[in-house]
């Protein structure tokens, strides 16, 4: 009897030294992983963010194309536009894509031309008060969501009296309409419409009858702090050649005809 129990209590010893010797070979195992990742071997990775909303998006698909031309890693940080905007200037995000340039002004972001795309941005109203929104102006007697930091088309940036409300994510703009706290917000309609869907609200938010006729052009930008700055002229090579291939365009109507189909 008492061989049999110090048998037992020496199997379960050595089960707990086995698992113990596994989990400790793992943690080995993740931190020197961790050690050669793609910067200890010199491979230069583009530093780079998106929506914490799109992770997956189209904003995330353009820059892994560029990262394919490039032949390179891709590092990819969810966070707010305006996060990502300081992030570029600093230089601590080497590529954006989806900004606007309106002006000479260089600061610390290059902007790579030509626009990769062009847009117009799209009012939503609450279905029951569509009839507050027949014209520009309007447009002064709301409350208009807004990405806070964003650019939208040049009378709107222009006009002092207008009262904004400025958010982080589509889906406060979205919240707040629904609530009643604003009275209208402006974003892209091809990302806008399926979020509404996906909220069950499409019945309730709808574009509203007034919407700009402006167009936006759209650049791919890098950081004039990047370490990647030196390979300027590669990723203007790689941007123009995508644009000239219309891979941006196929990208696009291919992402927005496979969120249609999941409906």
């Amino acid at each position: 009897m008492t061989i049999g129990l110090s048998l037992s209590v020496s199997n379960n010893s050595l089960k707990i030294f086995v698992g113990l010797a596994m989990r400790l070979y793992l943690v080995f195992f993740i931190i020197v992983l961790g050690f050669f990742s793609p910067r200890c071997f010199g491979q230069e990775v583009i530093r780079t963010s998106v929506s914490e909303e799109f992770v997956n998006g189209l904003h995330a698909k353009y820059l892994k194309n560029i990262a394919k031309h490039m032949n390179m890693e891709i590092e990819l940080t969810p966070m707010p536009f305006a996060r990502r905007l300081r992030e570029l200037r600093k230089g601590n995000l080497d590529l954006l894509v989806g900004l606007q340039h309106e002006d000479d002004i260089q600061d610390e972001v290059v902007y790579i031309k030509p626009s990769y795309e062009t847009l117009r941005h799209t009012f939503f109203v609450s279905k029951n008060n569509i009839d507050n929104l027949q014209s520009f102006t309007d447009l002064k007697k709301l409350n208009i969501g807004v990405t806070r930091h964003a650019k939208y088309f040049k009378q709107f940036n222009q006009e002092p009296s207008l009262i904004m409300v400025p958010v982080s994510t589509l889906r406060q703009k979205i919240e707040l309409l629904k609530k009643g706290r604003i009275n209208t917000f402006i974003h892209y309609q091809e990302s806008a419409l399926p979020l509404i869907t996906d909220m069950g609200l499409q019945n309730e938010i709808v574009l509203a009858d007034y919407q700009p006729t402006e167009v936006n052009k759209y650049y791919v930008t890098i950081s004039q702090n990047s370490p990647l700055i030196d390979k300027k002229h590669l990723f203007e090579t790689a941007v123009r050649a995508a644009i000239a291939d219309q891979e941006f365009a196929t990208i696009r109507r291919e992402h927005y005809l496979s969120l249609r189909g999941s409906e």
